[in-house]
C-alpha cells in the first residue's frame, strides 16, 4: 500500500508542476511553523503571566517532583491543547494557519481540492509531535530533509492525511478564493 500511496503523490506532484502550481519550499514551511509557535506561545505566556514558562523547567521537576507535577502537566496539557485548537480552527476558517498566510503557503487535498473540513483536527493531531521538547525539534528536522530531499516533498503529516503545500499564488483562482 505504501508503494501506492507513494505512486500516486508522485503522480500528483507531476500533475501539480504541468498546471503550474509550485510545491512549497522547504524553509518557508519551517518559517511559518515558527511564526506559528511565537504567536501561540506568546498568547500563553500574557495569559499565564509568563508561568507557562515553568514547563520547560524539568530541573524544578526533578527537585520537587511531588509539588511541581500537577503543574508541570496542566502547563503542558494547556500548551497542547492550545496549539491543537489553533492549528484546527485556524486551518477550518482559512485554510491554513498564520504563519502560513504570511509565508503565502496554501494547503492543498491530493485530488486539488479544498482539504474537508473533518481533516483538519487530525492534521492538526499530528503536528503536536513537532512541539514536545527535543523529541520534536529531531522529528521536524526529518521531516525538513523528508520534505527537501523526497520526491513528493510530502512531511509526513502531509503523507498521512494526502495533502501538499504549495504557495497559495500559484493555485487557479477557484482555490485561491477560498482562501483567507
Amino acid at each position: 500500500m505504501y508503494i501506492l500511496s507513494q505512486n500516486l503523490a508522485k503522480d500528483l506532484v507531476s500533475e501539480l508542476s504541468q498546471e503550474n502550481i509550485v510545491i512549497a519550499i522547504w524553509w518557508k514551511r519551517a518559517v511559518a511553523f515558527v511564526l506559528d509557535a511565537i504567536f501561540i506561545l506568546g498568547i500563553l505566556v500574557v495569559f499565564t503571566r509568563g508561568a507557562i514558562t515553568y514547563a520547560w523547567e524539568f530541573m524544578i521537576l526533578v527537585e520537587n517532583p511531588s509539588e511541581t507535577f500537577v503543574w508541570f502537566i496542566i502547563n503542558w496539557c494547556l500548551i497542547f491543547g492550545t496549539f491543537w485548537l489553533y492549528f484546527k480552527y485556524s486551518c477550518k476558517t482559512m485554510q491554513r494557519s498564520l504563519g502560513q498566510r504570511f509565508m503565502k503557503l496554501a494547503i492543498i487535498f491530493g485530488d486539488q481540492t479544498a482539504v474537508p473540513q473533518e481533516n483538519w483536527g487530525k492534521r492538526a493531531l499530528y503536528k503536536l509531535r513537532y512541539v514536545l521538547p527535543i523529541v520534536g525539534q529531531i522529528l521536524g528536522v526529518i521531516d525538513l530533509l523528508k520534505i527537501m530531499n523526497g520526491e513528493t516533498h510530502q512531511s509526513r503529516i502531509d503523507w498521512y492525511n494526502n495533502t501538499i503545500v504549495v504557495m497559495d499564488w500559484s493555485l487557479p483562482t477557484e482555490l485561491r478564493s477560498i482562501l483567507r
